[in-house]
């Protein structure tokens, strides 16, 4: 049985890795966090993909034991290195002697440096560009990036004709370059020749040319061997920063394809490499690592570089007790460049069967499900029965969450419980081992993702996004055992059959209707119930009073209680995002500076709001009397024509949250005003809640209006107030994101 897990929250602060912009965006301490709460320090954990160097070390630093098989060697590397937390000096010592060697009659740093001098537009002065903007295709840039030292001129301008000239004289040698880069990478294999030069072609002449320089100095150094690996760090990174998949103007960018952007940036190398240097000293304390098959004594790594089934093999009898997975996204930009890099820095040998997966030119979800299914299997193998597992799946989508079920159920992973909180932060997964099925009875696939898809939007209350509905309808296949026991049994037509019953269910409008989609694709818009009767409060509301209750009672409270109390209180498809989160909070409390502490309003005091209501039933008197109009008070508050007493013609509702009646929305008459009286410290609640459910949106007929208690106060002391004035008055301010403290109408 799935259950729903409390959602675990990042409270780390995140450090820079190398090549960030390719691994899992997994928040630090979600690991940490996990670990504690279910296995006992100094445990032997095993994790079986290798694809984030962050999750090894957190769960090395955390206390306890971990052996990862790691097959890509760059990453291999990186663990290695940030385990060995190298000190800044050590690594700038190293570059130093590198720089120092002679190119010709100069130092190979000043023939480096020579290569992207430029001329300050103000001043004149002769110094180094950051960099130079190419659009695609063509055979100089166009821009050239630099901050002038001396008169701190600073930005783009236009490439000079100096530096074209420069750039001429390694173009022409360009054959020459991108030969050797070619030879370094296949040997003397030419099968897949044209694999290799479209991946090599993302790299400038300039680029290559700096990068092979660098290179064979290095291999003519006389250095120890962790001498060489500070080099070689700093190399990698200067690989990573030498091609031309940096887009510009410069974005956070998630490249997955090995392409150039339109247009792109070329850095300058030299000076990249200060910050290579930062990003590979950042750690502060070294972590024990070994190489298997010598495991730690105590808390530390032991890193197994190579295939998952190969280390099963050789560790077998080995007792695990616990595994850890983050599952990636398949990177054909990443993988591809980190074939080329060990290639070039280690040699195609050591490269090893990863060298191979420059030859693919598609990674696409069906082969990303046998590629986890191949390290899955053996290290359930490994592990044996009722092991617990806990995956982290980073940027949802899916494709994602398709490959990681269907493979940990095929490899014999028994799901146990899930917590999804959007499209944008890690989905959180726990597994048992359990004895691999050899049946496989066939089950009713479309009622299985119905039944789980209905269940999950009534629980929810509220229009969801689609990887929601995705997760849930394939958590329940999993748990109903509609996958077949082997991987040879999912062929791509079974696997594609999974998605397209889906697809039926995402197409009866019977069942389910899509909310503000922009576009074709599922994942676009916000999935909802065709016949909503009777589903829960919408998260929204039950998150608010919840909030507003803890502050309430405490009248202080912490961001991290916060989200612990909420993550504890909504768990599983039920945890709520940041933002509303954040919303909730700055509708009823104040933070501190630091924004750590929430401390309640003044003014939303309960007793303060219960004189408020109590207030405004009087200004409501007071005026359905100036009107000559008949009040009756009861729940809500109506007005009446006294010749019509039975008729009301106002509906009030008077409120201090942000929740509203949602059958008040069906059972007023359209020939009755309804209007919401809240404070204006809740609108920015209201108005956001009423932009992220478009349900809510379609249920606010034009004869629905909200009132302010500060707007009902500056009406009602008009001495020009008659009732057709009153109709026109109550829109006069409207809901908005920003609280306003006075409506310019009324100054």
């Amino acid at each position: 049985m799935i259950k729903p897990l409390v959602y675990i929250h990042s409270c780390a602060s995140k450090r820079n890795m190398p090549f960030e912009r390719f691994l899992p965006l997994d928040p630090p301490g979600m690991v940490h966090r996990w670990l504690q709460m279910n296995v006992a320090p100094g445990s032997l954990l095993l994790e079986p993909l290798g694809s984030s160097p962050q999750a090894v070390l957190e769960a090395a630093a955390a206390g306890y034991r971990v052996l990862v098989a790691c097959n890509n060697p760059v990453t291999a590397f990186q663990i290695r290195m940030l385990a060995r937390a190298p000190q800044k000096t050590e690594i700038k010592a190293v570059i130093r002697e590198l720089g120092d060697l002679k190119k010709g009659e100069e130092r190979l740093e000043t023939t480096i440096r020579s290569l992207y001098l430029t001329r300050c537009a103000s001043c004149g002065a002769e110094i180094q560009a950051s960099g130079y903007v190419w659009n695609r295709g063509e055979s100089v840039p166009h821009t050239r990036l630099y901050t002038c030292p001396r008169c701190q001129d600073s930005g783009e301008h236009p490439v000079s004709d100096e530096e074209i000239l420069r750039l001429q004289m390694v173009q022409r040698s360009e054959p020459l370059h991108r030969s050797r880069a070619l030879a370094r990478v296949m040997g003397g294999n030419l099968d897949n020749r044209e694999s290799v030069e479209q991946a090599i072609s993302v790299y400038p002449v300039r680029a290559l040319y700096v990068l092979f320089t660098l290179i064979n100095k290095l291999e003519g150094m006389h250095l120890s061997p962790q001498r060489r690996e500070l080099a070689e760090a700093v190399l990698l990174s200067l690989l990573d920063d030498g091609n031309a998949i940096w887009g510009w103007p410069e974005e956070r960018e998630r490249p997955r394809l090995l392409s150039m952007p339109p247009q792109y940036l070329e850095k300058n190398l030299w000076l990249a490499i200060d910050d290579a240097i930062e990003t590979w000293s950042a750690a502060e304390h070294s972590i024990p690592l070994t190489n298997w098959p010598d495991l730690p004594s105590g808390a530390g790594i032991c890193l197994y570089q190579g295939r998952m089934r190969d280390l099963a093999q050789a560790a077998e009898g080995t007792k695990i007790d616990a595994l850890l997975s983050v599952f990636p996204r398949p990177s054909q930009a990443f993988w591809s460049l980190c074939s080329l890099w060990a290639s070039w820095l280690w040699g195609r040998e050591k490269a090893g069967g990863f060298s191979q997966v420059i030859e693919r030119r598609r990674f696409d979800w069906y082969w990303h499900t046998t590629a986890l299914h191949a390290a899955l299997l053996p290290a359930a193998a490994l592990s044996g029965p009722d092991i617990p597992m806990f995956g982290l799946l980073p940027e949802p989508a899916a494709g994602l969450v398709s490959s990681v079920i269907e493979s940990a159920s095929i490899s014999g992973f028994e799901i146990t419980g899930v917590a999804v909180k959007n499209a944008s932060e890690p989905i959180q997964m726990e597994w048992k081992t359990g004895s691999r099925r050899r049946d496989f009875l066939p089950v009713n696939i479309q009622r299985l993702a119905r039944d789980s898809i209905r269940e999950l939007l009534n629980e929810i209350g509220e229009p969801t996004e689609y990887i929601e509905v995705h997760t849930a309808a394939m958590c329940a296949l999993a748990d109903g055992n509609a996958f077949p026991p082997s991987i040879q049994q999912l062929t791509f037509d079974k696997a594609s059959e999974f998605q397209a019953i889906l697809n039926t269910l995402l197409a009866d409008q019977s069942f389910l209707v899509r909310l503000d989609a922009t576009a074709q694709d599922p994942e676009s818009g916000l999935w909802w119930l065709a016949a909503p009767e009777g589903t829960r409060t919408p998260l929204a509301d039950s998150l608010e009073i919840e909030i507003a209750s803890w502050l309430q009672e405490e009248g202080q409270i912490t961001t991290t209680a916060i989200h612990e109390r909420a993550y504890q209180r909504f768990p599983g498809y039920l945890t709520p995002p940041e933002d509303l989160i954040r919303q909730c909070l700055e509708s009823y409390a104040l933070a501190d500076p630091a924004g750590e502490v929430w401390t309640l309003k003044p003014h939303d005091q309960a007793a303060y709001r219960h004189d408020n209501i109590d207030e405004m039933r009087k200004l409501l008197a007071a005026l359905s009397s100036r009107f000559q109009l008949l009040q009756v008070d009861d729940a809500d508050i109506t007005w009446h024509l006294r010749d019509t007493a039975e008729t009301a013609i106002y509906r009030f509702f008077l409120s201090f949250t942000a929740v509203i009646d949602r059958d008040s929305l069906i059972t007023v008459p359209e020939s009755c005003q309804t209007i919401y009286l809240l404070p204006g410290s809740r609108a920015g609640l209201l108005k956001f809640k009423c932009e992220r459910d478009p349900y809510l949106r379609l249920q606010l007929r034009p004869n629905f209006h909200f009132l302010k208690f500060r707007t009902l106060r500056s009406i009602a002391a008009r001495t020009d107030l008659s009732l057709e004035l009153f109709n026109v008055l109550v829109d006069s301010d409207p809901l908005s994101l920003e609280e306003t403290t006075q409506l310019s109408m009324f100054r």
